[in-house]
């Protein structure tokens, strides 16, 4: 099995001959020997746990990174040691050493351009995506959300878009061989691209129905539109409430507002009652003909 090495890509200038980034060679080495050979290297265990001792006990140390540190040699230096515990810890710990090795500025440049036209290539798919609904669900996949959803529908939207994200590859690949390894890396991109539960949307706020759990807003930083959730109410009531305030705070609005409950959280919100504005919309434009008729 091949064995990828887990190193800070950006590191800090203080951090060159730092203890943590000789504990993470330290780390990498454990990873490569249990992968390749299954167990550790006891002729340089004594100088490792050395070094561990060393992170462990500065001051200088993150409280996650001792944890870390400390769990991985309590894992190396058990009696039945489990070697995908170990892994897994050594894994671990190698993310937050290097995150805390990385420097923060030049993070957040490669973060910005690791993008690499992403997002315009595939923005078409994102707004088709928002308005797929999927049966088993019996809702659309903007309204879905990973952190408050069970395991099977997470599992069953995240497998929807990886198989849009790769037709879309597929489709933009055109006729050309698809033996290749860059066709194969486009479909990688594609599918690991960041569509599932995209928040950023092109939005057209007269096409939403009258009553959901979101409102359109418009990021500051970006000039985007942006999904917000409404405010929830408990009971009618206070929905009802709530319209009344509004109506007195906002006199030059002439939409009536009403509450409705959302199919989505159960709860009650507030809105504009859209149906108004296309009934008064087609109410003038009958006085306009009949206007017409007469005067003709």
């Amino acid at each position: 099995m091949c064995y990828t090495a887990t190193l800070p890509t950006v590191v800090k200038s203080d951090n060159l001959n730092s203890d943590l980034l000789n504990l993470t060679r330290i780390f990498n080495r454990w990873l490569k020997m249990l992968t390749s050979y299954g167990k550790l290297d006891e002729t340089s265990l004594l100088d490792d746990f050395t070094a561990i001792a060393k992170v462990v006990k500065s001051h200088e140390t993150n409280k996650d990174i001792k944890r870390a540190v400390q769990r991985c040699s309590d894992y190396a230096l058990s009696a039945a040691m489990q070697i995908a515990d170990l892994v897994r810890a050594l894994s671990s710990a190698l993310n937050l050493l290097c995150k805390a090795q990385e420097d923060k500025e030049l993070r957040k440049i490669k973060k910005t351009y690791a993008d690499q036209g992403m997002t315009e290539r595939y923005r078409p798919l994102s707004k088709r995506l928002a308005k797929e609904k999927i049966r088993k669900i019996g809702r659309e996949v903007i309204y879905t959300d990973r952190h408050t959803d069970d395991s099977k529908t997470t599992k069953l939207v995240r497998r929807i878009v990886e198989k849009r994200a790769a037709q879309e590859a597929h489709k933009n690949a055109g006729k050309h061989d698809r033996e290749t390894n860059r066709y194969r890396h486009s479909i990688q991109r594609a599918v690991s691209f960041n569509l599932y539960n995209k928040r950023y949307a092109e939005y057209d706020a007269e096409l939403r129905s009258p009553g959901t759990h979101w409102k359109v807003r418009t990021h500051n930083s970006k000039g985007k539109k942006v999904l917000v959730a409404k405010f929830s109410y408990n009971t009618y009531e206070e929905a009802v409430e709530a319209c009344t305030c509004y109506m007195m705070a906002h006199p030059e609005d002439s939409c009536p507002m009403s509450a409705y409950k959302c199919d989505y959280c159960g709860k009650w919100h507030i809105g504009h009652e859209r149906l108004h504005q296309q009934v008064m919309g087609l109410a003038t434009e009958d006085f306009q003909e009949k206007d017409e008729k007469i005067y003709a």
